[in-house]
């Protein structure tokens, strides 16, 4: 791994991230083709809202959502679709939030999720929260109850809450005629998310570009209706809205534009293959190693992100250390490795791992264990 100056003149260490694409590592490593993109946008003047309508039809017509609009991260994306529920396009209800002037202004949201800054955003757009369910579960008759004459929406955190759930919510949130706002920030890919999610009938679809579109962090995608879309735009930056703060520059559009072309064009199974044989590249330590036993989980069995496989390598008494003293001397180790763990054992990702850095953290466990 070569030192990178930027970072190394900063005194911040770099790591191999075995964790997954969290927001407070770093998010994801764009591709080649996105970090250029950036670069030849930078170097030119555009009028900013019309390359972000022009950028998000492009979207539209490569994932076949109704519509698309690049937001300043899913959490970004979140406010924009409470304050686009809000106001829809009215100019003098989009200039006077976060008052409501009466309009509906009630969200419907689930405890489910411990993301609070998602309830943040939808109150600090004037929305005001009916929170449904406790932090261990929600059903869809907890929706129902809750919906009334004040509601502006319905809230549902994808992962968090399964698609099926989400399938039984939908007709309930059209037979009151309230659109339904869907958190999916980490469930990419699959890729048919971007598309089939509005053809269920989500209203407004909420992914973060820095996770497994490997886009800039500091973007997101709002898909669905086109109206409501549209809403989004209109109380975001370039405008005079509530979400000006909430800026994505000319290169950050650039560079989510890209990631999305090349994740559509990618062959999702030939990375999901990759994947799977980064875990067992790591998951053979076992095999070698006294105390270890590997276990794999397969893709789409997990929450976050659904479609990475894990490999978790067991740590038994025979083990020489236990799995927090491993997880410790990786961390310290040159190059610092990142992961997931306890005593009794670690979890890798494979999803933000470079080419390589399997099969270091693979020699790096053989090293501390023996094998």
């Amino acid at each position: 791994m070569t030192t990178n100056s930027f970072y190394a003149r900063l005194g911040v260490r770099t790591f191999i991230n075995a964790r997954g694409t969290i927001t407070t590592m770093g998010g994801s490593i764009m591709p080649p083709q996105v970090v250029q993109a950036m670069a030849e946008a930078s170097r030119h003047f555009v009028a900013l809202e019309d390359l972000a309508e022009k950028a998000g039809a492009r979207i539209a017509q490569l994932t076949g959502a109704p519509a698309a609009h690049i937001c300043s991260g899913a959490a970004g994306g979140m406010m924009l679709a409470a304050a686009a529920c809000l106001t829809g396009a009215d100019e003098h209800a989009i200039q006077r939030l976060p008052r409501v002037d009466g309009r509906p202004d009630e969200f419907v949201i689930s405890l489910v999720d411990s993301h609070y800054y998602v309830h943040q955003g939808f109150e600090l757009c004037g929305g005001r929260l009916v929170k449904v369910g406790t932090p261990e579960a929600v059903r869809v008759a907890d929706y129902a109850a809750a919906l009334g004459p004040r509601t502006a929406a319905v809230v549902f955190f994808l992962g968090t809450q399964p698609l099926e759930q989400l399938k039984e919510l939908i007709p309930v949130a059209k037979a009151h005629r309230v659109p339904i706002i869907v958190d999916a920030a980490a469930q990419l890919p699959p890729r048919s998310y971007l598309r089939d999610l509005p053809a269920m009938g989500v209203d407004l679809a909420v992914f973060s570009g820095g996770k497994g579109l490997f886009g800039p962090q500091s973007t997101g995608l709002v898909l669905g209706r086109p109206d409501l879309v549209h809403a989004c735009a209109l109380n975001g930056s370039p405008h005079s809205a509530i979400g000006r703060g909430m800026k994505v520059g000319k290169e950050e559009i650039a560079g989510l534009l890209t990631a999305v072309e090349l994740f559509m064009a990618q062959d999702e199974d030939a990375v999901i293959r990759d994947w799977e044989a980064r875990c067992r590249t790591i998951g053979q330590v076992a095999d070698q190693v006294p105390g270890l036993r590997a276990e794999y989980t397969a893709p789409f069995a997990n929450k976050f992100p659904p479609a990475s496989p894990l490999v978790f390598l067991h740590f038994t008494p025979a083990a020489r250390l236990k799995g927090s003293q491993v997880l410790t001397v990786l961390a310290e180790g040159t190059p610092s490795i990142e992961a997931s763990g306890s005593d009794q054992g670690i979890s890798f990702g494979p999803q933000t791992l470079q080419e390589g850095e399997a099969e270091i953290i693979a020699d790096r466990l053989r090293e501390l264990l023996g094998g």
